[in-house]
């Protein structure tokens, strides 16, 4: 008789971080990556960036988190969310960051990238609230700054759509 055992969050995300470090170590050794090693290390990371995104037990992703995100991808823009890794019992919190490169040669910049946190502390349980103004890149300033407003960063998404040619 077979006994399956289902892999929890957190030893899957564990055992991919281990898988990845594994790859880059050999690669290190043998001087480069292989085409297997990088298809690899790009399957753990879309899987690892699945996982990041999972809500911890009794979390929710803020609306202003969801509708931010579909909208940056709506305009052609990548996003990326972030909770803590499984297990970790600290307060949680969520990092979201949304971004683009521009093709602007006249630039300081290279991309527009945006990077917001909402954390739990002195909340209800189960609940987030914004941390301060978040981070910014932009090819006027691609030092990091204050972000402006979700709404500020709303309206840059409008302006500086991802064009079919672009993609």
């Amino acid at each position: 008789m077979t006994t399956v055992t289902m892999e929890t969050l957190e030893q899957e995300y564990t055992r991919l971080t281990d898988e990845r470090a594994a790859i880059k170590t050999a690669a290190r050794k043998a001087g480069a990556m292989t085409p297997e090693g990088s298809e690899a290390l790009r399957s753990i990371g879309r899987r690892l960036k699945e996982i990041a995104a999972i809500p911890p037990q009794g979390y929710a992703l803020p609306k202003a988190i969801e509708d931010l995100v579909a909208h940056a991808e709506t305009h052609g823009w990548v996003s990326l969310i972030q909770w803590p890794a499984p297990g970790d019992e600290g307060k949680p919190f969520v990092t979201v960051q949304v971004g683009r490169k521009t093709t602007d040669a006249e630039s300081r910049g290279d991309a527009w990238h945006y990077q917001l946190t909402w954390h739990s502390r002195d909340c209800a349980p189960g609940k987030v609230k914004r941390f301060g103004s978040g981070l910014a890149k932009t090819p006027d300033a691609p030092q990091w700054h204050n972000a402006p407003s979700m709404k500020a960063i709303r309206a840059v998404i409008e302006q500086h759509p991802v064009s079919e040619a672009a993609s």
